[in-house]
């Protein structure tokens, strides 16, 4: 089975800076995303957590709170995902498994197997976007 790199449908440019452990503010606005990826967070929509849930060992996940004073906007529908394994361009193409299993490639990119990427898909199939392996990544 392969592995899919994984993001959000909707494109932003929304970025957050980390103010505390479970706290962001918003630096740069733009619509809020299904998944917010930047070097220092993955963050997922809380409708996500039934998927989560079932990734036990492998990801940490906990509630987090954004905050927009200009816009006097509070967001609680996020978690932040901690990722634990990681792999390189090797293991993105030499995956075996079936499995759900995520992956942590570099910073701001995650890898997810395909029973995964169903997973996700049953809870919202429009929401995420999935290319499979590194086929979106520059060469």
């Amino acid at each position: 089975m392969a592995l899919w790199s994984l993001t959000s449908q909707a494109l932003t440019r929304l970025l957050l800076w980390r103010t505390g452990d479970s706290t962001f503010r918003i630096v740069q606005y733009d619509e809020p995303a299904e998944v917010l990826t930047n070097y220092d967070y993955l963050l997922f929509d809380k409708k996500y957590e039934p998927v989560l849930q079932q990734l036990q060992g492998q990801i940490d996940f906990s509630p987090v709170i954004v905050t927009d004073g200009v816009r006097h906007l509070v967001w609680e529908n996020y978690f932040e995902v901690r990722i634990h394994r990681l792999i390189d361009t090797h293991t993105v193409h030499d995956y075996i498994g079936l499995g759900l299993d995520m992956y942590r490639f570099g910073e701001q990119s995650m890898f997810v197997s395909e029973a995964l990427k169903k997973a996700f898909e049953k809870v919202s199939p429009q929401g995420l976007h999935f290319s499979l392996g590194l086929s979106e990544f520059a060469a």
